[in-house]
């Protein structure tokens, strides 16, 4: 959610938040609240695309059962992450 420059991650099953601003030098300022590190999750998220040669939206899939919901990049056992559940 946010408008404009300002953007805010929140996970809200456990409550994490992530604000994003625009830094007054240039650049980013990032403020992570609570116990998951939403922004480093960003981050990694970005490197792993990056690692896969960025692929188009096409490239992305996700799985979901009861105990996990797993995204994935290019196919169901390539290179993903969990979310929370």
């Amino acid at each position: 959610m946010g408008a404009g420059a300002e953007q805010i991650l929140w996970d809200v099953s456990t409550g994490s938040q992530a604000r994003t601003a625009l830094a007054p030098g240039g650049g980013w300022n990032v403020v992570q609240r609570g116990p998951e590190r939403l922004w480093d999750r960003v981050e990694r998220a970005v490197r792993h695309w990056q690692a896969v040669g960025e692929p188009r939206q096409e490239g992305f899939g996700i799985t979901v059962s009861a105990a996990r919901q797993r995204v994935w990049m290019g196919a169901e056992d390539g290179p993903g992450w969990d979310l929370p559940v």
